[in-house]
This record gives C-alpha cells, sequence and structure tokens, in this order.
C-alpha cells in the first residue's frame, strides 16, 4: 500500500462506520425521520448526513418519502429474503411446519434468537383464519414474553440470565407479561420439565402460543417452532406432542441424535 492510500484508509474506515451507524439510527426507528433530526441526534453535522444519506440512497439502502423522511431502503428487505432463504434452519423446517399445520389446524412460526429478542423468520397458516395470528416475517419481540424466547433464556447461564434481567428490565408487553426475575425463573424451570414452554397473552391480548426447541448436531438451541392461537380456543391436548415430534425430526435433520441429558 502507498502513503496516499494508507493516508486515505482511516477516513474510508470513519465513512463506512458513520454510514452504518446512519443505517442503524434510521433502523431503529418506527417512522421516517427528517435529516435535522438525524443530525441532532447522532451529533453529525447536518452537511455530513446529508452526504452520506445521498451516498446511501444511490445504493438503495435509503430512500425518502413525499415528505423528504428518511426511512430504510428496499435493499434491506431483498437482503432479508436472501437470509431467510439461505438459512439451513428454514429450509429443514418448513416441511415439518406443513406437517404440523395440517395436524393442528393453527398458524405455525419459526423463529431464531436475535440478541435480547427472537426473530420471526417463517410461518405457516390458513390465509382466511390465521393472518392476524401470524407473526410478520422480520417482526421481533422480547424473549421473556414469547414461548419460544422462554425456551433460549432456559439454555443461558445463571450469569447471563441475570445480565438479560439487568438490561431489559423484563418490560411487559401485556397485564399477563412476565415482570419479575422471580416469575421468569419459574417458568424457565417449568420449560426445562417440560421440554417445550408457553405463552399466554404475555406478547398480544387475545393470542395463546406453545414453543419447542430445534437443536443443532452439538445440541445447542438454534431455533424455535411454536403454535399460536386465539387465547379463547381451547388448546387440544395432544398438541405439545405433536410440536415436539416436529421439533425432534428438524433437530435430527440437523444432526442431533439424541435427547439432551
Amino acid at each position: 500500500m502507498d502513503r496516499a492510500s494508507a493516508a486515505k484508509a482511516p477516513q474510508t474506515v470513519q465513512v463506512l462506520d458513520r454510514s452504518l451507524n446512519l443505517i442503524d439510527f434510521i433502523a431503529s426507528r418506527r417512522h421516517p425521520i427528517a435529516l435535522h433530526e438525524i443530525a441532532r441526534d447522532t451529533l453529525l453535522p447536518p452537511s455530513t448526513v446529508h452526504r452520506l444519506l445521498r451516498n446511501l440512497e444511490n445504493h438503495g439502502y435509503v430512500e425518502r418519502d413525499q415528505n423528504n423522511y428518511w426511512r430504510l431502503g428496499f435493499k434491506f428487505l431483498e437482503f432479508g429474503h436472501l437470509v431467510r432463504d439461505r438459512l439451513p434452519v428454514r429450509e429443514k423446517a418448513l416441511p415439518l411446519m406443513h406437517v404440523l399445520f395440517e395436524k393442528t389446524g393453527a398458524t405455525v412460526n419459526l423463529s431464531m434468537r436475535c440478541g435480547d429478542s427472537i426473530i420471526y423468520i417463517e410461518h405457516v397458516f390458513d390465509p382466511q383464519i390465521g393472518v392476524r395470528l401470524s407473526r410478520q416475517i422480520g417482526a421481533t419481540a422480547p424473549l421473556h414474553c414469547t414461548s419460544c424466547g422462554k425456551l433460549f433464556l432456559s439454555e443461558l447461564p445463571t450469569e447471563e440470565l441475570t445480565a438479560y434481567i439487568a438490561r431489559t428490565h423484563l418490560q411487559a408487553r401485556t397485564e399477563h407479561s412476565i415482570r419479575t426475575p422471580e416469575q421468569l425463573i419459574v417458568a424457565l424451570e417449568h420449560a426445562r420439565e417440560l421440554g417445550w414452554a408457553d405463552d399466554i397473552e404475555e406478547l398480544e391480548p387475545g393470542i395463546q402460543c406453545i414453543g419447542a426447541p430445534i437443536r443443532n448436531g452439538l445440541g445447542k438451541m438454534v431455533a424455535a417452532i411454536s403454535i399460536i392461537c386465539a387465547s379463547d380456543i381451547r388448546r387440544k391436548p395432544e398438541w405439545p406432542q405433536h410440536l415436539l415430534q416436529a421439533t425432534a425430526a428438524v433437530s435430527a435433520s440437523m444432526g442431533w441424535l439424541g435427547a439432551r441429558n
């Protein structure tokens, strides 16, 4: 590398770092945001923000609405589908999800952990009755408010679970959400005993859900399948067994050879 290239390298890294920070900031907002608000909250000069956004816009990573407010571009939707379609767990789980749907008639979701949340990556449902119950692909939810999230938490060492509680303060989504460490510990112990977990109106009023883990060849939980239905529907006693059979089959296809000790 010549001297000119070496001198430009730190500047290039700074531009990349700032651009990624802008993307993260815009992604964290539920609605499009004005340039001056982005500059104010990111502590960057408006001229710098404008230059970076225009460059990102040229590549499709951000776009402006009719009010000249900024939001993420469709490039991320394209990337999201590519990532989802190339996930080996999705490819292996989807046929079993269809079988589970046929057995139960209930909406079936596939999710993975993403930081302190789960992210939904696939679903199978009856479009005539299951749209409201289906989790939008790419949507996230707090770990402690969902059946699948509780399963991920049940795998954590004590110190990591304590750190999660400290970070999230177990913020509630409904009046039925877990609010205290004591409630969470009881729920996680119950999930370990059963091999599956539930969520009764803890994420959303009127919705109940049961989930079971998918493991890789090393026995590590990498995803979960859940069955979701309205709370006023009586959950059939055979559903947990159907769910466990499905996740066991997916886990076997991922190389997991047996139950945990």
